[in-house]
């Protein structure tokens, strides 16, 4: 056989085989499809049914109030401080009785001054009183003596005058003797110096033997114990603070101390541009001290969102 006819019986028998996969490709795909078995078609439809729908719930927006925190710095100051000086002069301290740190409550007895020679004043005060008051008895009775005695005719009018302008100086006499008498006492009563109020004592410069002077200091009485946080915040931030909002701040230490601001200063710091806010900070709080700084601090204020 030659090239040629072989080559043409490849073609035709490869022809042959392309049509008759066409054929087969035609018959499968117009095929039925054959059912499934019950447990497929149930295990199915199963399997459909365990899967969740999505939902979906509508809200309705609301404005709240979010937390907003000012950052601020600040000095830690004594809330009042009191000064406690002496109210009489001239006499030597006898007794000092507390020191710097101590709590002490109102009235409580700080000092003593030298009271011997005021003492001494008032003793001769009250026996002034006592001769006055004598002295007045003796000319109350004369008058009344010569008011009877004028009026049955016994006394002229100039004498009984005399008895009754005696009677009047001597009341006179012991009115300015109970006065000078009361001055004493009060004077010695300032030979003992008092609290004011209860707190914490600060400072002290009263000295055993030293001479009291008025207005001069001899302690100083932070009121109540209490501190106060004078924090700086900037003019655009302040209106943003309301007295009774909490606040916090951080102590040199690193110890949080909470506070609530208790009221916002009237001016601004022209240079600064910044203004005060006050915070009531614990009475009693072993992590701050007055004259402290505390930095990092913030002030809880709110704002709509």
């Amino acid at each position: 056989m030659s090239l040629s006819s072989r080559t043409s019986s490849r073609m035709k028998w490869g022809l042959a085989s392309l049509l008759l996969l066409a054929a087969l490709g035609v018959w499968y795909g117009l095929r039925p499809p054959q059912a499934e078995s019950e447990p497929k078609v149930a295990e199915r439809a199963k399997s459909a049914a365990a899967k969740p729908a999505l939902s979906v719930n509508l809200i309705a927006p609301e404005r709240e109030q979010w937390p907003r925190l000012l950052a601020a710095n600040g000095n830690i100051v004594a809330w009042q401080e009191s000064v406690i000086s002496a109210e009489i002069s001239n006499y030597r301290l006898t007794e000092v009785l507390v020191n710097v740190g101590d709590t002490v409550r109102k009235g409580q007895l700080l000092a003593r001054i030298s009271s011997d020679t005021v003492a001494a004043e008032a003793a001769q005060s009250r026996a002034s009183v006592a001769e006055a008051e004598a002295s007045l008895a003796d000319a109350q009775a004369n008058a009344e003596r010569a008011r009877q005695l004028v009026a049955s005719g016994f006394y002229s009018t100039q004498l009984a005058n005399q008895y009754l302008t005696g009677e009047q100086t001597a009341l006179a006499r012991l009115n300015a003797a109970r006065a000078r008498l009361q001055a004493d006492e009060v004077r010695l009563a300032q030979t003992r110096v008092h609290a004011p109020d209860a707190g914490v004592i600060s400072a002290r410069a009263a000295t055993l033997g030293s001479l009291a002077q008025p207005g001069v200091e001899l302690f100083r009485l932070i009121r109540g114990g209490r501190l106060e946080w004078r924090a700086e915040l900037p003019e655009a931030d302040l209106a943003r603070v309301k007295p009774g909002m909490a606040a916090a701040l951080t102590a040199p230490n690193g110890a949080k101390v909470a506070g609530r601001v208790r009221g916002i200063g009237p001016t601004v710091d022209p240079q600064t541009r910044n203004g005060l806010v006050y915070v009531d900070l614990p009475a009693v709080d072993a992590a701050v001290r007055a004259g402290m700084f505390a930095r990092g601090s913030s002030i809880s204020a709110r704002h709509p969102r």
